[in-house]
């Protein structure tokens, strides 16, 4: 057996068994479902030959997650957004050959994650913002042709967060310091690594 063909059969057993532990387990395994689903993202942009089934695979997923997410009549489904949306991500920016409009889409995503963090009028799209925020500067940091920018933007975000988290005199900046402090972190992480 090739490694090609293993990472192949490798892939598919660990999204099999995330999807598995994603629906079927507790919060443990919900948590093992993420990087089981991760790591499965990573080995399909890589091993298989056709990435424009890839591509289409993930962008199912990206928009499955979404509907997962807003859609009411789905709220069962909605603690399986976040884990849709991140393993999606990086295989959507693995695999896509539209990389001047993934990277666009995905700043869009970013930047839409970040006025629902700080918007007051709807109380429920702030709990939403991770779930975009996280996909979109993933996207964006593995498909952005400006690879200075992107770290200049994560370390922005990574400042942002901290001193957020340390600054004693308002209680909202408090409050979304991590978002931000993560996202930073998680594109700093993926601009060093592609």
């Amino acid at each position: 057996m090739t490694k090609t063909r293993r990472n192949q059969l490798l892939a598919i057993v660990l999204f099999g068994l995330g999807l598995l532990f994603l629906y079927q387990g507790g919060t443990l395994l919900k948590g093992i479902a993420l990087v089981l689903l991760s790591v499965a993202a990573i080995l399909g942009g890589t091993a298989f030959s056709n990435k424009r089934r890839i591509e289409i695979l993930a962008g199912l997923g990206l928009l499955v997650g979404v509907v997962f997410l807003y859609f009411p009549a789905l709220t069962s489904l909605r603690g399986s957004a976040f884990h849709l949306l991140f393993a999606s991500a990086i295989a959507f920016g693995m695999t896509t050959s539209a990389r001047r409009f993934a990277t666009v889409g995905a700043a869009l995503c970013a930047v839409t994650g970040l006025v629902f963090l700080y918007q007051p009028f709807v109380p429920g799209l702030g709990k939403t913002t991770l779930h975009l925020l996280l996909p979109g500067i993933t996207v964006f940091s593995i498909v952005s042709a400006q690879t200075t920018l992107c770290e200049r933007i994560s370390i922005g975000l990574i400042a942002l967060g901290l001193v957020s988290l340390c600054q004693p005199f308002l209680m909202l900046f408090y409050q979304t310091g991590f978002q931000l402090l993560l996202a930073g972190l998680t594109g700093f992480i993926v601009v060093a690594h592609r």
